[in-house]
């Protein structure tokens, strides 16, 4: 045992005399105070300065700090290593004869055989690292130990999962259908499970609605191989020894025509665990990883780790989880048939710390209690927390809409309908989208957008057809901005919903960049007519020969011949500025084909960059060829400068 009392009162033990190329020595004893059993103390001396002393037990260790400069006052003790805070004792520390057999008395567990100046530090290293070693295996273990028992004390998921997924979690199915027998057809539901007849019109890889369940269906038949896979994220909160637990699980529904219902998945991805059971103080957190070659496993992260991911929630076992008042609100009422994702953890947060919170979960706005921006919203009605007007609350609450979806609304700057509004949340953009879509207003109306995009979805033909509905928000903005850019009547129909958009996107795109490298071939032939070349001259051997570029254009085929970045705007505005200059290295007898690009600091005479194509490196010949231009720019310079 180390009592620092006791180590502090222990005699001092000179080293030996200092050597020309080790000015440290240590003296080494061994002592058995009456409360500390024995102990092993090493003084550290640098030309008879006391620097530290270092005692140990043989299982653990303390330091005393004196004259070394560890950033600590002298006197005072430290659990690092002595050895290791500074440098100067790497030349080693000398000992008197027998001292290694005294080290090895107490510390036992040291292989080091040396019998050099080296020896204390390295003993003394190779203690240190093994104490802390075991220390993090014992750590680990213990941290494995709690683990497995916490993995053990998951209860099964609720028995009602896969109905509760089926009707609450996922919103759409598929109808099997039969082929042609005298004209009639029957249709086999997975959400319901019920048959019905179908008329002739009806094909495969149409949509609909299911007749006996009102269900949005696929219709596929059932001669059609392979099956239908649905992921969604769901969170359930349980409770288990009196700790919460609240699991966050991957749900993998399969459909196919060999099975009458749909066949379900669950694997945890997530745990957290509370053991004051109370979603507060402190917290386990574990990671089921999944990484290549199926490699998978738990891992336990820090304490406080926390999952916020937006999901589903289970929901019929809230009142046991969290009882009928939770924060004053009764979570299993008010999230009740929600079948958007929200963020559960932030709503749980939310509720404990924002009286907001509480005000749109009993309004019946849940989704808008989880946002984790309420706490940095000030007001308390609902206006003054988003923007747009209460007149919206009922249909809000049919849609459930998030944050950013009213932010779309209130962009619109009019009002906008109800059957709009639906159209906005049953679309469930991400958040760049709904951000993209909230610039289109600008132009026209939400409800106008949202239908012409509809319909710009439905006729795509070819690749088109293959992107998703977020991709034409995306390309609408883009023809809105190209055609304000050219001055287009932003108030005609024909301007704003043109027929077929991405023509006419790429049509305007094509004469915005024509106007734009006008611009840029203007802004390039006035400094060269100023003479930007002032200095210049030619330059060529028998191999190879330098070309000035004269156009904007030379970039942009330089570029696009070398396959590089040299037709980029930047590389020209620097080259305009007269001191970051590209030239074009060509063979001297094909003057004409791009063969290397240098870009060179005039000021300094470097070479910043010499590549081909692909980038690809030059060879020597070829930059020794640029060295040499180089010194002669910089000579061309120095020269005209001194005759001006």
């Amino acid at each position: 045992m180390l009592i620092k009392n006791e180590l502090k009162n222990l005699p001092l033990t000179p080293g030996p005399k200092a050597k020309k190329k080790c000015s440290f020595t240590a003296g080494v004893a061994t002592f058995t105070p009456k409360r500390c059993g024995e102990i092993l103390a090493i003084d550290v001396y640098e030309k008879s300065k006391l620097q530290f002393r270092f005692f140990t037990d043989g299982k653990n260790y303390i330091t005393l700090v004196g004259q070394l400069d560890m950033g600590l006052e002298p006197g005072s003790w430290t659990r690092r290593n002595p050895f290791l805070s500074f440098p100067a004792l790497h030349t080693g520390v000398a000992i008197k004869s027998g001292a290694e057999d005294i080290v090895r008395s107490v510390i036992k567990a040291a292989s080091i055989s040396t019998r050099d100046d080296s020896f204390i530090i390295n003993t003394v290293c190779s203690f240190i690292s093994d104490i802390a070693w075991e220390k993090k295996r014992k750590t680990w273990e213990a941290k494995m130990a709690l683990m497995e028992k916490h993995l053990a004390m998951l209860p099964k998921y609720p028995a009602d999962l896969e109905k509760y997924c089926e009707y609450n979690v996922f919103t759409d199915s598929v109808v099997y259908i039969s082929k042609l027998e005298k004209g009639k057809r029957w249709g086999s539901c997975r959400h319901c499970g019920k048959c019905f007849p179908l008329d002739r019109s009806t094909k495969t890889g149409s949509v609909g609605v299911c007749p006996k369940c009102g269900t949005p269906v696929l219709f596929r038949g059932q001669w059609v191989k392979g099956e239908i896979t649905h992921k969604a994220k769901i969170c359930i909160a349980q409770k288990a020894k009196g700790q919460l637990i609240l699991r966050y699980v991957d749900i993998v529904r399969t459909i196919s025509a060999d099975s009458v219902r749909p066949d379900y998945e669950f694997s945890d991805y997530f745990l957290n665990i509370y053991p004051a059971g109370t979603p507060s103080g402190k917290c386990y957190a574990y990671y089921y990883y999944w990484w290549p070659y199926y490699v998978r496993g738990w891992s336990r992260l820090k304490n406080g780790e926390e999952c916020y991911d937006t999901t589903h929630v289970y929901t019929r076992n809230l009142r046991r989880v969290f009882g009928s008042q939770y924060c004053n609100v009764d979570l299993a009422a008010g999230l009740k048939g929600i079948h958007r994702l929200l963020k559960f953890r932030n709503l749980l947060d939310n509720l404990r710390a924002s009286p907001q919170a509480e005000y749109l979960f009993k309004t019946g706005l849940p989704i808008l209690a989880a946002e984790p921006s309420l706490r940095n919203k000030s007001g308390n009605t609902f206006t003054e927390l988003f923007g747009v007007s209460k007149q919206y609350l009922p249909i809000l609450r049919e849609t459930q809409a998030n944050a950013l979806e009213i932010d779309v609304i209130s962009a619109a700057g009019r009002w906008v309908p109800e059957d709009t509004v639906r159209q906005l949340c049953a679309r469930n953009m991400d958040s760049y989208t709904l951000h993209t879509l909230s610039e289109t207003t600008q132009y026209n109306s939400l409800g106008r957008v949202l239908r012409y995009l509809n319909k710009q979805y439905a006729q795509a033909a070819g690749a088109l057809k293959k992107r998703k509905k977020d991709y034409f928000v995306t390309l609408y903005r883009d023809y809105l901005n190209c055609a304000s850019e050219l001055k287009s009547d932003m108030k005609k129909r024909g301007v704003l919903e043109p027929k077929d958009l991405k023509f006419q996107h790429d049509l305007l795109t094509a004469r915005v960049n024509e106007q734009k490298e006008e611009e840029r071939q203007k802004e390039l032939n006035k400094p060269i007519d100023q003479s930007v070349y002032w200095w210049a001259q030619a330059y060529a051997n028998q191999d190879f020969t330098v070309v000035y570029p004269q156009k904007r254009l030379d970039f942009l085929t330089e570029g696009q011949c070398l396959n590089h970045c040299v037709g980029n705007y930047g590389y020209y505005e620097r080259h305009l500025k007269g001191q970051q200059m590209v030239f074009f290295i060509r063979r001297t007898g094909q003057p004409n084909k791009p063969y290397f690009t240098a870009e060179i600091d005039v000021e300094s005479g470097r070479i910043r960059q010499l590549y081909g194509f692909g980038d690809c490196s030059a060879p020597k010949e070829v930059r020794a060829f640029v060295e040499g231009f180089v010194k002669s720019v910089c000579r061309w310079r120095n020269v005209q400068t001194l005759a001006s």
